[in-house]
């Protein structure tokens, strides 16, 4: 009959025979004759009856799912060859069909993503992120864990496109970090890391930033190529050093300094700004190895902005270590000394240093007329109490211990007297 030209005539034998083998659950016979009836209209280029009977077919009563499944992947199966125009016809047309039915729930998640692409494509980011951030895929039972995962980080690439950093957030939560550690995972592990780094860089937070590296780094994709790995290692050790000063820091540069000690010996201005930060000494400013430290993509706007500030706030970093260093040394300092140290004028040591007490980074007392400070946390009554108490406990102890000596003296001088032949 479709040979003959007569394709209403072709479709409505089928219908009829559809209806047979669905009020009897023939799943099989219904998805042939369903891929048909679509197949015939899709031959003839007949778009507008394409369109109608895809719907049509699927909203009858009682239709079986594998039927609507197979049907749904021929036509999915035609929108690579389509023009722009067509295949956002089809898109809609298959969107309408799949909305709201768990069975084809993947099938619809992959129809959203064509369409974010082409509103990508165009330019217009916001509306294929809004498209695409809705989709929950990892609630999909039916999708692989790499898809899944693989379209969770699209959702991330396009949110941060838009700059929406708190919608990235709650998608990047989506992903379970131990799931990226597996061996197909780790070109996947270092997309979600580049992304994060991304976030946290907008959320200043540093130390987040170098774990992000770290875990770069500790792929093994990328601990297989001298290049890759070099350059993970010294964003890592930089966004360490530009990370706030805490007991994480700290025990994390002294892991790099032994761990990666090989590694570190084939990059020694970054060993070396470690060594500096271990150290408990004064750096000057500016650093021996400035040029090469700046020349780090950490330090340029590509690939990511704000390089000036970055630049700014290691100079803040090696300032806190001195004042730091110095608070270890000094129990009171004139102001015009400390200067001299930290190699910064009045007002700006007096910033750095009353940022410093605020953050609870270092105790200290400024006498401002005087020109002096003085170091050291001020005692309460409770802690003077414990230190005269203290004190009076290790006075007893030196007490007892002598008595103990003195007696043990007595003991020995009075059995050697006895000793002592008589003359």
């Amino acid at each position: 009959m479709t040979k003959a030209g007569r394709i209403e005539e072709a479709v409505e034998e089928m219908l009829v025979l559809e209806k047979k083998t669905r009020t009897s659950s023939d799943g099989i016979s219904t998805s042939k004759l369903l891929s048909k009836i679509v197949q015939v209209y899709w031959d003839k280029k007949d778009w507008p009856k394409l369109h109608e009977h895809i719907v049509m077919l699927a909203k009858k009563r009682g239709q079986l799912k594998r039927a609507i499944t197979d049907m749904v992947h021929l036509a999915m199966g035609w929108l690579e060859g389509l023009d722009k125009e067509k295949k956002l016809e089809l898109i809609a047309t298959l969107n309408e069909v799949t909305d709201g039915k768990i069975f084809v729930e993947v099938e619809k998640a992959k129809l959203t993503q064509m369409q974010a692409e082409i509103k990508e494509a165009e330019g217009n980011i916001e509306e294929a992120a809004n498209l695409l951030q809705e989709v929950q895929v990892e609630a999909f039972g039916a999708m692989e864990r790499r898809e899944k995962t693989e379209y969770i980080l699209n959702q991330m690439r396009l949110v941060l496109l838009k700059k929406d950093f708190v919608r990235t957030q709650i998608i990047s939560r989506k992903i379970n970090p131990k799931l990226l550690d597996a061996d197909d995972f780790q070109d996947l592990k270092i997309r979600y890391n580049e992304y994060m780094v991304k976030y946290w860089l907008h959320e200043k937070d540093m130390m987040n930033v170098c774990k992000c590296y770290l875990a770069i780094f500790n792929t093994a994709t990328v601990k297989a190529d001298e290049a890759k790995w070099t350059a993970a290692l010294t964003a890592h050790t930089l966004y360490l050093t530009l990370a706030k000063y805490d007991n994480e820091q700290d025990d994390m540069l002294n892991k790099l300094d032994t761990f990666e000690k090989k590694k570190l010996d084939k990059v020694p201005a970054f060993k070396q700004i470690i060594k500096i930060f271990l150290k408990k000494e004064v750096v000057a400013w500016p650093l021996e190895q400035e040029a090469e430290l700046k020349a780090h993509p950490v330090f340029q706007e590509s690939p990511h902005e704000g390089a000036d500030k970055r630049w700014e706030l290691l100079r803040k970093r090696v300032v806190q270590h001195n004042i730091k260093v110095i608070t270890e040394y000094y129990e009171q300092i004139h102001m015009k000394r400390l200067c001299e140290l930290i190699g910064l004028t009045e007002q700006e040591a007096e910033a750095e240093l009353s940022e410093l007490v605020c953050s609870k980074f270092v105790h200290a007392k400024m006498d401002r007329p005087a020109g002096t400070i003085k170091f050291g946390q001020k005692q309460t009554y409770t802690d003077r109490l414990n230190d005269w108490s203290g004190s009076i406990s290790k006075m007893l102890d030196l007490v007892e211990n002598s008595c103990h000596l003195i007696q043990k003296e007595q003991m020995i001088h009075a059995a050697r007297s006895k000793l002592k032949p008589k003359k």
